[in-house]
């Protein structure tokens, strides 16, 4: 481009003269159209990685919480395939608290058993939560993902209750006579403890019906089911812990 210049006129005004470029200003105006864009061309490139950097942390994201729900939901339906004994097994204590009434004495059980306790893992949509990962996925989905696991934070909270209210209730074991007080506080403890069972069932039948929606897969669960509220309660108590298939055994 030539230099501009100052120059006097005839007149004594002084006149300044835009510089030129060396090829011409359709030449200059080419260049820098090109220039900008490239800048165009490179900002779009890095529009498109930084789009398929988050398509992919979002299916990654995806994917993983799916699979955390999948495994979840095989819990909860091997608890309610043993929902039959959990029911039978607080109808049986019942009667037992209720044939005190006489003169106090009871049969007293070798065995009461338990429901298992299932934790709901959360530490996927945790995770993917706390990285921002979530917020990435379809508002439809994130929306069913959140409601899943707010059901399955409550039935977290709820089975930490239950397994408290039956270790109350294994008590009977070991009780030959109950007086008025002790069957008044044993028959709230397993009302509470029916109580407990019939929200996680309900929990568990909204859980389902979400999955659905969802589409999740129908998984294996990775835990053997417990057998431990399906053994009669006249079963020997070492035999019992044997036949009641936990993992992790029976307190």
């Amino acid at each position: 481009m030539r230099a501009c210049c100052v120059r006097a006129t005839p007149g004594g005004r002084m006149h300044v003269q835009l510089p030129t470029p060396l090829h011409g200003w359709r030449a200059f105006v080419g260049e820098v159209g090109i220039i900008v864009l490239g800048v165009l061309v490179a900002m779009g490139a890095q529009q498109l990685i930084q789009t398929v950097d988050a398509r992919g942390e979002a299916r990654d994201a995806d994917q993983a919480i799916r699979g955390e729900l999948e495994l979840n939901m095989a819990k909860l339906r091997s608890r309610w395939e043993k929902r039959a004994c959990v029911a039978s097994r607080l109808d049986e204590l019942q009667a037992l608290i209720r044939s005190s009434e006489a003169n106090g004495a009871i049969q007293t059980p070798n065995w009461v058993g338990r429901p298992q306790f299932w934790t709901m893992q959360m530490a996927r949509w945790q995770a993917s939560s706390q990285a921002g990962r979530a917020a990435l996925l379809a508002p439809g989905d994130l929306a069913l993902y959140g409601g899943m696991y707010s059901y399955m934070a409550n039935v977290n909270a709820q089975m930490t209750e239950e397994q408290a209210d039956w270790a109350r209730l294994r008590s009977l074991e070991n009780l030959q006579r109950l007086t008025p007080d002790m069957a008044f506080q044993l028959n709230s403890t397993l009302h509470e403890a029916r109580y407990i069972d019939w929200r996680i069932g309900v929990w568990t039948t909204q859980l389902q019906s979400l999955s659905d929606r969802l589409h999740l897969r129908a998984v294996p669960n990775d835990i053997a089911s417990s057998r431990s509220a399906c053994i009669p309660m006249n079963t020997p108590r070492e035999r019992a812990v044997k036949e009641s298939n936990s993992p992790y055994g029976d307190p």
